[in-house]
């Protein structure tokens, strides 16, 4: 996997872009997270000149590949995943930009290109856990709206834990500003309560959540049905939590007015905990405090 790597985008540099070729840096143009309609439709122009280009189109810095982790464990952990993968030959990575989520990374494995499964690695299990846990509520063909990555392998290399998903498909994905929220909340909470197990102390009115349902996790590829990623933060909160979360991320982004109903509980909920967040986007955070105040009434 050796060779050099664009740190992309400009300024931010979170997504490690493989320099190589064309499939495999539009492969990892993929891992870029937009919301916003006119940087996400400069990315879909961007990712269309690297697939006919190549990555020489693409602006940034170079640097020569680094594992993540620490050689060794990278090393023990990529002969691990191989084995339920079979070998891969590049990777793309995403590092996560929020303080309040710091430590660990995300990679894309690639083989001549092609996406073959999506590795996570993390300096604690329990997020890994909670995201193994809740994508097992859902079985192949479950008609409740989204799709899901399958879990195909986890382990443990000394204090590393990894957990190996399925990829989705390579393209920028579109997050979805408009869905019916409580009826997708709903299935969510309904599959989640079949795996999840309550925590001691946890009120007997609180139902499971997803934890992080915002538009650009919810997200289009190829197909109708979007994807539905980001487990890591799936457990128990006041009812409504998800729904009110979706509102909130959305009103924070992309503006407008929010529902006359005030949903109490699970906006002050969601306010306390966004108020204790490090975020390197104070204006987005401030953003989203005004949304959750509007929605708790």
């Amino acid at each position: 996997m050796a060779g050099r790597y664009l740190a992309y985008p400009p300024g931010r540099g979170n997504v490690l872009i493989p320099a190589g070729d064309r499939r495999s840096a539009a492969a990892g143009l993929s891992l870029v997270t937009l919301s916003k309609p006119l940087p996400l439709a400069a990315q879909l122009v961007l990712h269309a000149a690297t697939r006919a280009l190549g990555p020489r189109v693409l602006p940034g810095r170079r640097r020569e590949w680094r594992p993540p982790v620490e050689e060794g464990a990278w090393a023990a952990i990529s002969a691990r995943v191989a084995a339920l993968t079979g070998p891969f030959d590049g990777t793309a990575g995403y590092l996560r930009p929020q303080a309040s989520r710091a430590g660990g990374a995300a990679l894309l494995l690639l083989r001549a290109g092609r996406p073959i499964g999506f590795l996570k690695v993390r300096e604690s299990p329990a997020e890994l856990e909670r995201e193994a846990a809740a994508l097992a509520a859902f079985e192949p063909g479950d008609d409740v709206g989204f799709r899901v990555p399958g879990v195909l392998g986890s382990g443990s290399v000394g204090q590393l834990w990894w957990l190996l998903l399925s990829p989705m498909e390579p393209v920028p994905a579109r997050p979805v500003r408009e869905v019916a929220v409580e009826r997708l909340a709903a299935n969510i909470g309904s599959r989640l309560a079949r795996r999840l197990a309550r925590p001691p102390g946890v009120p007997e009115h609180w139902q499971p959540m997803h934890g992080d349902l915002t538009p650009w996790n919810l997200r289009h590829t190829r197909g109708r049905v979007p994807w539905l990623i980001d487990w890591e933060d799936a457990g128990y909160a006041p009812p409504h939590a998800d729904e009110v979360y979706y509102l909130a991320t959305r009103l924070a982004v992309y503006g407008g007015r929010p529902p006359a109903r005030a949903y109490g509980e699970a906006a002050g909920y969601w306010h306390e905990r966004v108020s204790r967040r490090a975020s390197e986007d104070r204006e987005l955070t401030r953003r989203l405090l005004a949304a959750l105040a509007a929605l708790e009434g």
